[in-house]
């Protein structure tokens, strides 16, 4: 089933301390480009988001805006405790006590008097893999979402291109009604234009008989209706696989038309040429929508 290149996925996601929004646009391109706009300070996430990304999607560009909210719990500062340094100070405090024979208890309020016993820390050191499993898991929930109207929008796609496939196999099948008389026509009018123009000269009719079987030979098109219908099944087929398909596609489309430009080339007839039109016109449209699948 193929999935279209473009769409739109938007999730957000918070924590104790961020809210992270994520919005992703895809657009159509040769390739797979991925673009991700972070704030400044939180560049160092570009690389892995990257990767996710990668894991959704193969074709297409991909832009990737990314908001972070800090909550006021992350903008204050935060006192930590420095247990090893403290606990040493009051193991050596004991040790001075009874080494000295010292009166008196220990109490909180030595705790204060200990240096560095206290270390002040700023809301931006926080844990940034936390912070990044954050943004990580918003990433993904967004490109999931995009990746699901991707695919609906793409059965749509496969449905349209499935009709015009049934168009094409109606037009063809009526061209080849005609075309199966078309030989011995074109050969009957060919003789009689000859004869028309020989205007009483004696004319080898062994001769003229070989002229006109070559010249309507060149005008059956039965190969290339039968190719015609042997692209008209490999693109329905192909329609059915899964991961990009689009390319394949694309230039199954093109040897349709190069088909269909032989015919045009090859049958002098008006009802031929009524049919090549519509089915061109037909080509044309299946070759825009097809440029919008992965």
């Amino acid at each position: 089933m193929p999935f279209s290149m473009t769409g739109y996925g938007r999730y957000s996601k918070e924590d104790a301390f961020y809210k992270a929004v994520v919005e992703i646009r895809s657009l159509n391109h040769r390739f797979l480009d991925i673009s991700v706009r972070l704030p400044s300070k939180y560049l160092w996430l570009e690389v892995e988001c990257t990767k996710v990304l990668k894991e959704f999607f193969r074709r297409g560009k991909i832009e990737v805006r990314i908001q972070l909210e800090a909550k006021p719990e992350a903008s204050a500062p935060k006192v930590v405790l420095m247990g090893d340094l403290v606990r040493q100070y009051l193991d050596q405090l004991n040790q001075a006590k009874k080494r000295f024979r010292l009166a008196g208890r220990l109490h909180i309020d030595h705790l204060s008097m200990i240096p560095e016993g206290f270390f002040l820390v700023e809301s931006e050191k926080d844990d940034e893999k936390a912070l990044g499993d954050l943004v990580l898991a918003t990433v993904k929930e967004a490109a999931r979402r995009l990746l699901e109207m991707r695919e609906k929008e793409g059965k749509a796609l496969a449905s349209d291109l499935s009709r015009r496939i049934g168009i094409l196999e109606e037009r063809i099948e009526e061209i080849q009604t005609v075309a199966g008389d078309l030989p011995t026509v074109y050969r009957e009018k060919l003789t009689n234009k000859i004869k028309e123009l020989a205007n009483g000269v004696i004319i080898d009719e062994n001769r003229l008989a070989a002229e006109v079987v070559y010249y309507a030979e060149r005008a059956d098109i039965t190969e290339e209706i039968t190719r015609f219908r042997s692209h008209l099944q490999q693109f329905t087929a192909t329609l059915s696989l899964a991961g990009p398909i689009g390319r394949k596609l694309d230039f199954i489309s093109q040897e349709l038309l190069r088909e269909v430009n032989t015919i045009a080339s090859k049958a002098s007839d008006l009802s031929i040429s009524r049919q090549v039109v519509d089915i061109k016109t037909e080509i044309d449209k299946i070759k825009e929508q097809v440029q919008n699948i992965e």
